[in-house]
């Protein structure tokens, strides 16, 4: 089955916008795709699959779970998730996981890697091994995926697996009221931007967010002022970022796969000791709500 799909490399992934560059580009791209009116490239949902299939991509996903269980990916992720939320505390709230980007199983072997990691974050927060709960209130996470691209094949695949999929497009502007992992591997800045602005205040501490790595824009972006006009290198002096691998080694048959789907992934989150000073910028505070009150965003360069 693995051969049905597409493998895209690290180079290839340059020129990819679905589920696709990990890099900033510094340069727009000659050739143009449509975006909507959100800043992102407008998705057509792909063919569904058969019930044998869905079978098989389900049976896939567990066994790169399984693969991940004991991962430094996992196991890095897993710590700044139970750092930040105080999870050993016997008070903590429970995070709520929630995935943007992925794209569809029944067509990308990323999405299918992707899949596999979020459920394996789920069942390791859900072990309650990482937390003060006891076997017998152990709490069931909550996890939601959204992409334009899946069809009613992926929310059955996701179903099985125990993810449900989010009815509406949110264009990554979720506010939130609890404790909140977002996964968006590879994902275009303006859902990052979205993600910060629309939570841009005390929320923040409720934030985790496993994603492009924030430093990286900086690294790639060449102009001094275009790197100060990004938001996502604005917040960099404020942030927590752990950098993390793709969960195999280069031996591993499948190296090249996994490092497709999870290539230049970093956990952020906003320690309470330099949130404050985050939300005393006030320029910096600004630039947020003004993002957070635009909805006419045309472009979304990666």
């Amino acid at each position: 089955m693995e051969q049905e799909w597409q493998l895209v490399s690290r180079r290839q992934r340059r020129g990819k916008a679905r589920n696709g560059p990990s890099h900033p580009r510094s340069a727009p791209s000659k050739a143009r795709k449509p975006y909507s009116n959100v800043g992102e490239e407008v998705v057509e949902p792909v063919p569904e699959v058969s019930s044998e299939k869905q079978a098989q991509i389900i049976q896939r996903v567990r066994a790169i779970a399984d693969v991940l269980r004991d991962s430094l990916l996992l196991k890095d992720a897993l710590r700044v998730v139970v750092e930040h939320f105080q999870l050993k505390s016997q008070d903590a709230d429970a995070p709520v996981l929630v995935g943007y980007g992925l794209g569809s199983f029944c067509a990308s072997s990323n999405a299918v890697h992707q899949l596999g990691f979020l459920v394996a974050l789920k069942e390791a927060l859900d072990a309650g091994e990482t937390t003060a709960t006891t076997s017998a209130d152990r709490i069931q996470h909550r996890a939601e995926i959204f992409d334009p691209a899946m069809n009613k094949s992926d929310a059955a695949i996701a179903a099985s697996l125990d993810v449900s999929v989010i009815e509406d497009n949110e264009h990554g502007r979720r506010r939130v009221a609890r404790n909140t992992v977002f996964f968006m591997p590879h994902c275009g800045k303006t859902l990052y931007e979205n993600v910060l602005a629309c939570n841009w205040g005390p929320s923040m501490a409720k934030l985790v967010i496993i994603g492009n790595s924030f430093s990286a824009y900086g690294d790639r972006v060449l102009a001094a002022q275009e790197r100060q006009e990004l938001l996502l290198v604005r917040v960099l002096p404020y942030l927590e970022e752990v950098p993390l691998s793709c969960g195999v080694t280069k031996a591993h048959a499948d190296f090249a796969r996994y490092e497709a789907a999870f290539n230049d992934l970093s956990a952020h989150r906003f320690p309470s000791s330099s949130l404050a000073c985050a939300l005393d910028d006030s320029n910096l505070s600004e630039r947020m709500a003004a993002v957070a009150t635009t909805t006419d965003q045309s472009d979304d360069s990666k």
